[in-house]
């Protein structure tokens, strides 16, 4: 299994090997976003600033690669780092296809390339699954919920998750699962405040809004495991084990839903190492994404159809749709279906968790790496252009 700990000592070996003074820059703690949280590699203790004759340094490669890109939220990070760092730059990111990445890259000048960062993040976290005794084989496994749910962040772009609850109040499958679900989101305060702000933001239906604050005030705090305030962060946990060996589809609330983007955390690979069924909640064609990497879906089985919805309500209502269709099947009918389900389930577990996966991962990188640097090389005297990232030669 993949070590989380060297992810960016190891990228910064390899740039050593193929560029003259590479920096590198990633953000620490995990899931930080701000400049005071810059991590920066390089062979010098001295950082280098703007002062720096433009042939000083390689390319400066910022890993982005932990959360989602947002144009008008990284600005601060973005701007600092051209204001007190030399270019050119390379934007190291996690999303092949968005919006957000593009209006980044043009306004900063910054060249980029993409990689699936938690394929490597979910190997290190959910490395030793195998010796965890709660993890049940599907075949010994007693269905007694038709979908388990994790909902714990629910302000700003994660209020969708706030209308996929109201959605399972008035389709009556509350209690035909196991849901978490936060009235108060301990990064952004109340639900309803948000949700209004949607209406704005994300360009929400009024009558969608009130409606959903309308059936959410009805319902008590649903937690599946904990009984405390705030739901805890368990993304790195294969948890709570009891509740998820008893239900039968795995709805997969991903961090991205609203924008034009392939974006797919460690929640997509939860699933997947514990060997379940699942429905994807995330933005559209990110089931297409995840296949584009080998891994099977289930469309057999169920309409799949909603990963081409574009329309990001009439998608998570065409989720709660083959929901809906799934309880209606007797918890018997659900585990034939699991049963039938081995070889695809299989399939998708054995394909993770074989290291030559991480490594064909690992190869991408590198390639991309080698691909975007040759941009870079030109013999000097050269100077850089830093808006189009072009070193252009100085005729003598």
């Amino acid at each position: 299994m993949y070590n989380l700990s060297n992810h960016y000592e190891n990228i910064y070996q390899y740039l050593t090997s193929i560029v003259t003074e590479p920096r590198l820059i990633y953000l620490h703690p995990f899931g930080s976003t701000k400049p005071e949280n810059i991590e920066a590699i390089r062979n010098t203790i001295d950082p280098p600033d703007l002062r720096d004759p433009p042939d000083h340094w390689g390319p400066l490669y910022i890993f982005y690669d932990q959360e989602p890109l947002n144009f008008n939220y990284n600005e601060e990070l973005f701007s600092y780092i051209l204001e007190n760092t030399q270019g050119p730059y390379v934007l190291v990111n996690t999303e092949r296809v968005s919006d957000e990445k593009d209006r980044i890259c043009d306004k900063y000048g910054f060249a980029h390339i993409d990689y699936f960062f938690h394929i490597f993040a979910a190997h290190d976290w959910y490395r030793g699954h195998e010796y965890v005794p709660g993890i049940k084989h599907p075949r010994t496994r007693n269905i007694e919920k038709t979908f388990i749910s994790f909902n714990r962040l629910t302000s700003n772009e994660r209020i969708y998750r706030s209308i996929f609850v109201s959605e399972l109040y008035k389709n009556n499958l509350l209690t035909d699962g196991h849901v978490s679900f936060s009235k108060f989101c301990p990064d952004g305060g109340d639900y309803a405040e948000n949700l209004r702000l949607g209406i704005t933001n994300q360009k929400l239906n009024p009558n969608v809004v009130n409606e959903t604050i309308s059936n959410i005030a009805r319902l008590p705090e649903l937690r599946i495991d904990y009984d405390n305030q705030f739901i805890p962060n368990q993304s790195m946990l294969l948890t709570p084990l009891p509740q998820l060996m008893e239900s039968f589809v795995f709805v997969v609330t991903e961090t991205c839903y609203w924008q034009r983007k392939t974006h797919l955390t460690e929640k997509i690979f939860k699933p997947i190492v514990l060997r379940m069924p699942f429905l994807l909640l995330g933005c559209a064609y990110n089931l297409e994404y995840l296949r584009s990497y080998g891994f099977r879906t289930f469309g057999d089985y169920w309409d799949e159809s909603y990963d081409t919805i574009e329309d990001p309500v009439q998608r998570l209502q065409a989720v709660t749709k083959v929901l809906s269709n799934i309880n209606s099947l007797t918890k018997q009918q659900q585990k034939n279906m699991l049963i039938d389900m081995l070889p695809v389930l299989e399939h998708n577990y054995n394909l993770f968790t074989d290291p030559e996966f991480v490594r064909r991962e690992w190869q991408c990188l590198l390639d991309q790496l080698q691909s975007v640097t040759e941009t870079f090389y030109l013999p000097p005297p050269y100077y850089c252009n830093i808006k189009t990232q072009q070193r252009i030669a100085i005729e003598s």
